[in-house]
């Protein structure tokens, strides 16, 4: 698949023509979960039967969006009152923020961020709201190694919904190598009308997905990656497009944040964003990264190499080698294959 398919998604070129090369554009836009957003983006198509499928994906979109809207009011309502700064991260403040980069995108899961000294009180309010502890975590090993080493509690999933929610402190695991700078983030939060909760100003939650695709993970499905920064980045204003490297050195996610914008340049064309990718890192940084990213997105030659390096890159900025190794052997020994289709929230 060349990488030219993801400007298509995001609306910066036609559908192909041709039925069959349109059907791979769609097929692949599927199996990277952004057939939503696609959906959205592209322009409308003529093609008998390629509008029904676009409609059926904003549906299962918008299924997700109205019950994590009423995840939020439930959770706004079991820490009214309590004093908690409670912010939505990722797919959740998108939603909330009504952005661009919302529309069609699938959600399971609710992701909140809390003061570290607020870690507790929250976790304490969620159970008396009937969160419990995920089963798949509700053991000593994962519970422990949760608490010691990562930036968020175990998941808690609601007893009779079945709805699951992460609680953060900090958007890089203790263990991490690099730090972003929380405190500065929440001092700007923005609430959200009729809630007990906030959001990240804009630009924090541009440096967040940065931070989150770039030094908190494998990049397991990186084409979402790159279209939800772009539909992101085009959310910002030019002021804030303006102070966002600024910004980024501020909370110290610039590194995050230079890769991203040399993705939103490199393979968007966008021209302004290459500009700032290079005033914060030089071109010559992170080659064998930029390299292996842009091969296991269009699933190249050498793409099994490109996904054995993030996946090592993953782990290795996660956590010590010493920690590492036992780490992954125990994950090696419990692992089940599981399915790739985003699951579906269950009806309130």
């Amino acid at each position: 698949m060349k990488l030219t398919v993801l400007r298509c998604i995001v609306g910066e070129s036609e559908l192909p023509q041709d039925v069959m090369e349109a059907i791979s554009v769609i097929n692949y836009a599927d199996s990277n979960h952004i057939l939503g957003q696609m959906a959205h983006c592209c322009n409308q198509p003529s093609m008998i039967g390629v509008q029904d499928v676009f409609n059926n994906a904003k549906l299962r979109a918008k299924h997700d969006h109205t019950m994590l809207l009423f995840e939020m009011d439930r959770v706004s309502r079991a820490l009214q009152g309590s004093g908690v700064k409670a912010v939505i991260l990722k797919g959740g403040a998108y939603v909330a923020r009504g952005f661009k980069a919302s529309m069609g995108r699938r959600v399971s899961d609710l992701d909140i961020l809390v003061a570290s000294q607020d870690l507790a009180r929250t976790e304490n309010l969620l159970k008396a709201a009937n969160w419990v502890p995920d089963e798949q975590t509700d053991n000593a090993y994962d519970q422990q190694y949760y608490r010691d080493h990562m930036h968020e509690l175990p998941p808690l999933r609601h007893k009779t919904r079945g709805t699951v929610i992460d609680v953060h402190h900090s958007l890089l695991p203790r263990t991490a190598r690099y730090r972003v700078n929380v405190d500065k983030m929440l001092e700007t939060a923005v609430p959200i009308s009729d809630h007990e909760l906030w959001t990240f100003q804009p630009l924090d939650i541009f440096a967040h997905s940065a931070v989150h695709a770039f030094f908190d993970g494998q990049l397991d499905v990186p084409a979402r990656t790159l279209v939800e920064l772009k539909l992101l980045y085009d959310d910002l204003s030019e002021d804030e497009k303006a102070f966002l490297g600024k910004r980024a050195k501020e909370i110290g996610a610039d590194k995050a944040v230079a890769m991203a914008l040399w993705v939103i340049g490199n393979v968007f064309g966008d021209a302004k964003a290459s500009a700032q990718a290079r005033w914060l890192m030089h071109p010559s940084r992170n080659i064998m990264l930029k390299r292996a990213l842009i091969s296991k997105t269009v699933n190249g030659r050498f793409s099994i190499f490109a996904k054995g390096f993030l996946y090592l890159r993953g782990h290795y900025l996660r956590m010590p080698i010493h920690l590492l190794f036992p780490h992954l052997l125990r994950k090696a020994i419990r692992w089940r294959p599981a399915s790739s289709a985003p699951p579906q929230l269950p009806t309130p």
